[in-house]
């Protein structure tokens, strides 16, 4: 008996041993693997490609962003080293500038610059002549680079600035390669919440649309289809060169003049629903079908609620 008992325990003390290993070699897998995925989510930060070429605004001490001049800036990456060009040119006035040669470092998660003049326009007071240091972040979700900047000769020229990826051209020469027209619609959206375009155009590329559907003999917008509505307009109003075609169509029922009419008022009341919500009147064209192209049989119910509809199409 005294010799079973010993049996007994020493197997149970070997399952212990032998369940406590695997639990701590377990424990060691998971830290080593959450270790990894932080290690990537690091070095994939640090790795940022903030190269290339940027259009923005500075924006001075008390000043909004429609007030800020315009800044341009062509980086290349060494490493967490930064050089290139920067042109700051005044605001509504793209004759008076400043080229700067700029270095900088990135530390992965901020981008540090100094600037210092290669060429001014003129040595008068209207030219740019005050060298700029930045202290800028990335920010993924908008597609900004965006911070805050000091003058170490100009006491008096602090502020923010932002920047988005553009084709801007940074030069050296008198001519600017590009005029400031960009620079209406960038403040404009930047104050409407919106991020930047290369943002918005991949949200334009990637947007579907839906078919808006409507009642027996009816031109009101029903409540599931808003949220959709909704994405498409703030798009729309986003754009600036985008437009939409908006389409009318009704299903087989009734005359063919009262049928087109009905779908003019759909398209109308689609029209009038992006216009609310801030859509240019000049962006939205609307075209009216009636009843000639049914996509759907009108024999029967649902054919005939397939064809009570209005489509859209970017143009």
């Amino acid at each position: 008996m005294l010799i079973l008992y010993k049996s007994i325990m020493q197997s149970s003390l070997k399952s212990l041993i032998i369940g406590t290993f695997f639990d701590l070699f377990r424990n060691m897998i998971m830290r080593f693997f959450i270790s990894f995925i932080l290690l990537f989510a690091f070095q994939d930060l640090s790795a940022q490609d903030l190269s290339g070429r940027w259009s923005g605004i500075l924006m001075n001490a008390g000043e909004s962003i429609s007030e800020g001049d315009v800044i341009y800036l062509q980086l290349e990456s060494t490493g967490n080293n930064f050089s290139g060009l920067s042109r700051v040119e005044l605001i509504d006035n793209e004759i008076e500038f400043a080229t700067k040669e700029i270095k900088g470092v990135f530390d992965g998660e901020h981008l540090t610059l100094k600037d210092d003049i290669i060429r001014r326009s003129s040595k008068t007071r209207l030219s740019p002549e005050c060298k700029l240091a930045f202290e800028l972040k990335y920010y993924p979700e908008s597609a900004y680079l965006k911070g805050k900047y000091s003058s170490p000769d100009c006491r008096s020229k602090f502020g923010e600035v932002v920047f988005f990826r553009a084709n801007h051209e940074v030069n050296i020469e008198k001519e600017p390669t590009s005029t400031h027209l960009w620079r209406t619609f960038f403040t404009r959206n930047y104050e409407k919440g919106y991020p930047a375009p290369e943002i918005l155009k991949k949200e334009q590329q990637n947007f579907k649309f839906e078919t808006i559907h409507f009642d027996f003999d009816k031109a009101e917008i029903r409540p599931e289809y808003k949220e959709f509505l909704d994405r498409m307009a703030r798009i729309l109003d986003a754009v600036h060169d985008l437009r939409v075609k908006i389409t009318g169509h009704t299903d087989g029922e009734g005359t063919d003049d009262y049928n087109m009419d009905l779908s003019e008022r759909r398209a109308d009341a689609l029209r009038d629903y992006f216009k609310k919500r801030g859509v240019e009147p000049e962006k939205l064209e609307i075209d009216f079908k009636g009843k000639r192209q049914p996509v759907s049989s009108n024999q029967t119910k649902e054919g005939r609620q397939e064809n009570r509809r209005v489509v859209f199409e970017f143009i």
